[in-house]
């Protein structure tokens, strides 16, 4: 029986594909090993610990796996910890009943009221066939949900009531256990971390660091907890537009995609852990982009790097020095400046040239975008081509600012060690992390290195399933590695992570309407990662399904550029809220690339 989750490290096997190349996937350690110490006074890394789910009282007799009874955990005491979710066993099998967590301020000793776990996460996952989907680590899921400094949970899963179906309701999956996750301690001055806080937000704790084990005693303390997922304090001012994503907007652009696609393997290889390696003309930082000077991105730390974090580091080359913890935001002319040389510099993989906003999935694909890339098939883009010649006029947004996986705090020895490319991006599927809405700004990149451990620990994924993160400030992060210019393969959509990015707003949207500030940087983001591949934001783009469960495998679906994951899975993901600003981002994100 497993108390703790310890990271993977250095332990691998390689596995054939089906095109004879091999990928490094993780083999899980003994129940007894023990994460080894780090060296040196480096922050916390954080820690997961996994605790089994019981019958609660009165259930008793149905103790066996597959049971219909309700499962759970008494209140108990437990190290501290800051995010909490529930898997099982089989990442096939779906959960149909209610998930619900209490949890103990460790401030101030107050327990909360039941919180509701999203228990539909693996519709964001790898795609049906791809080698992440087929790992022996995954496993089934809820969403993981921010609480806060906590030193007490308790945990309920009760199942469907007979009926609601219409018929006997199916068996909770079997192996069901809590997650309970410490994102560790922030780096030190990362740009994520010291925002200004949004007005009316009042700073918790940041997410705690390890501490003495508690005694897994039950707890007595029966305060009433407040708080129950709802929002607390006061977000930004939400966006006051009344438009409700009409679905199929008017396509202005008037542009083509020159060139074809190189033929794509069935499986294709893992691009190298230094994508100049695969590239030698890739730019690479430049020597007067040193820590400490004014060049874009040069905010980068002064200790050594470890050689995960440098491999993740060098994926964005030519965008921001080695180490750097944020990419500096440019404006739209330097931004087009910047593309026009890195085409010159045969760097760029991006579709520079026209759209008509029809993009066809399997358009020009040149390695997965700046830097090149050498994969193709589900799980990979396709080999570096020459790149197309930059077109007279250039539809692109200006470069945001970017808060890269070093600056928010990425233990990079979690994730698999090679990145995953696709061959393009032709559309962007938009998000709510379903965390919950009570943290500050501030707090983001702890939430956001909880997720990413969660994803990799407690799911087996092989990275943080999303592209790219935005928090209720508007604050842009790096998400999956691989370079944030480039075709990242992600595991956010089931069934369209090709030719895809995925954007996680963190929060939940459901009922909440998201701030303001939140969708300018989903427009902002938008307007720049489409702009790079010569995709219209108010255009439609036609993707080929890998499969799931409102497009069969080799459907072939026309949908919009920037679309909600509900349009190419049957989901509540983004929330009612949020969906109904994708048509703000689309009209936002298309201004800013300037066109008519």
């Amino acid at each position: 029986m497993r108390s703790i989750r310890v990271p993977l490290i250095g332990v691998a096997v390689a596995v054939a594909t089906a095109s004879g190349s091999a990928l490094a996937l993780p083999l899980p350690l003994s129940a007894t090993a023990v994460a080894a110490p780090r060296a040196g006074a480096a922050p916390d890394p954080g820690s997961t610990r996994s605790l089994p789910l019981v019958p609660l009282a009165g259930h008793e007799r149905s103790a066996a796996p597959g049971t219909r009874a309700a499962q759970g955990l008494p209140r108990r005491d437990v190290e501290p910890f800051s995010m909490v979710g529930v898997v099982w066993e089989d990442p096939g099998a779906e959960l149909h009943g209610t998930v619900q967590v209490r949890t103990r301020s460790a401030a101030t000793g107050a327990w909360s009221a039941w919180q509701d776990l999203d228990t539909h996460q693996h519709e964001h996952a790898a795609d049906p066939g791809a080698a992440e989907a087929r790992s022996t680590a995954v496993r089934g899921g809820t969403a993981p949900l921010w609480v806060g400094d906590s030193d007490g949970v308790e945990v309920r899963v009760r199942p469907e009531e007979p009926g609601e179906r219409g018929a006997a309701p199916p068996a909770l999956p079997r192996g069901l256990r809590v997650e309970l996750v410490d994102p560790g301690d922030a780096p030190s001055a990362a740009p994520g971390d010291t925002p200004s806080a949004a007005p009316g937000d009042a700073a918790p704790a940041e997410g705690r660091a390890d501490a003495d084990p508690q005694d897994d005693t039950p707890h007595d303390d029966t305060a009433s907890g407040a708080g129950d997922g709802a929002d607390s304090g006061t977000e930004p001012a939400p966006d006051t537009g009344t438009d409700t994503d009409p679905g199929a907007e008017a396509d202005t652009g008037t542009d083509t995609d020159p060139g074809a696609e190189a033929p794509a393997d069935e499986e294709g290889a893992q691009a190298p852990t230094d994508p100049t390696a695969a590239d030698p003309t890739a730019p690479r930082p430049s020597a007067a982009a040193a820590p400490g000077s004014d060049a874009p991105g040069s905010d980068a730390p002064t200790g050594p790097l470890t050689p995960e974090e440098s491999a993740a580091s060098a994926a964005n080359a030519g965008l921001a020095a080695l180490g750097a913890l944020e990419i500096a935001e440019l404006t739209k002319e330097e931004t087009e400046a910047s593309l026009a040389a890195m085409a010159a510099d045969g760097g760029t993989g991006t579709d520079t040239g026209t759209d008509t906003g029809t993009a066809t999935d399997g358009g020009t694909g040149t390695g997965g975008g700046p830097g090149g890339g050498t994969a193709s098939g589900p799980d990979a883009g396709a080999g570096a081509e020459a790149p197309a010649p930059v077109a007279a006029k250039t539809y692109i947004g200006p470069r945001p600012g970017i808060v890269t996986r070093k600056g928010w705090g990425a233990d990079e020895k979690l994730r698999e060690p090679n990145f995953l490319y696709t061959t393009s991006v032709h559309a962007a599927f938009v998000h709510h992390s379903a965390t919950g809405n009570n943290y500050t700004c501030a707090q983001a990149p702890s939430v956001l290195r909880g997720i990413y451990r969660y994803h990799v620990q407690s799911m087996g994924w092989r990275d943080i399933g999303y592209n790219f993160a935005v928090d209720k400030c508007g604050k842009i992060y790096e998400g999956r590695a691989g370079g944030v210019a480039r075709a990242v393969q992600g595991a956010h959509t089931l069934g369209f992570n090709s030719n895809t990015t995925g954007i996680a707003v963190l929060g939940s949207f459901a009922t909440t309407t998201p701030p303001a500030a939140a969708v300018t940087g989903v427009a902002k983001l938008t307007a720049w990662k489409l702009g790079l591949h010569a995709r219209n934001p108010l255009g439609k783009s036609t993707l080929t399904s890998a499969g799931g469960n409102k497009y069969a495998k080799g459907t072939k679906v026309q949908l919009n550029t920037v679309s909600g994951h509900r349009d190419g899975y049957s989901t509540a993901c983004p929330g009612a809220k949020l969906y109904a600003k994708l048509g703000t981002v689309r009209s936002t994100a298309a201004g800013l690339q300037g066109r008519p």
